[in-house]
């Protein structure tokens, strides 16, 4: 068996995705595609899901066989090649827990992050002094507080 992976990239994810769709609406089965790849369809699997890189080789194979157009095939390569790319938490993957992972990749694709804080001032905006009252009073993590 494999080492463990860092957490696939948010691009991995979205042509993953991608690519499950275009098969299917090609009306093929993962075996078909599997077996025009001559792998096993677990391989197939893999990639729609992001549990591996796309293999770019195979990525142009079975866009052609999925009847994409040459012009799209070859925008879709490019977006899978910096798909590849490690994100920077990837070098933290011995430390980073599973379920962590993706949402560092999630928010490291992120265009903005939203907060909702109704109790609190956000933490950035909090003062020194603020701060220090809201722990003096002890009121995070008491519950009913």
């Amino acid at each position: 068996m494999s080492e463990r992976r860092a957490a696939p990239t948010v691009g991995q994810v979205v042509l993953g995705r991608r690519l499950q769709e275009l098969r299917e609406t090609a009306g093929l089965r993962r075996e078909e595609a599997a077996k025009v790849l001559r792998v096993a369809p677990a391989t197939v699997r893999r990639m729609e899901t992001a549990e591996v890189s796309l293999k770019i080789p195979y990525v142009q194979i079975l866009l052609t066989t999925y009847g994409v157009a040459s012009d799209e095939v070859v925008a879709f390569v490019t977006l899978a090649e910096e798909a590849n790319q490690p994100g920077w938490w990837q070098r933290y993957h011995d430390v980073l827990p599973d379920w962590f992972s993706m949402y560092v990749s999630l928010e490291g694709a992120a265009r903005i992050v939203r907060s909702y804080e109704p109790h609190f001032v956000p933490g950035l905006l909090q003062t020194e002094d603020y701060a220090r009252s809201v722990l003096e009073a002890g009121t995070i993590g008491n519950a009913g507080g």
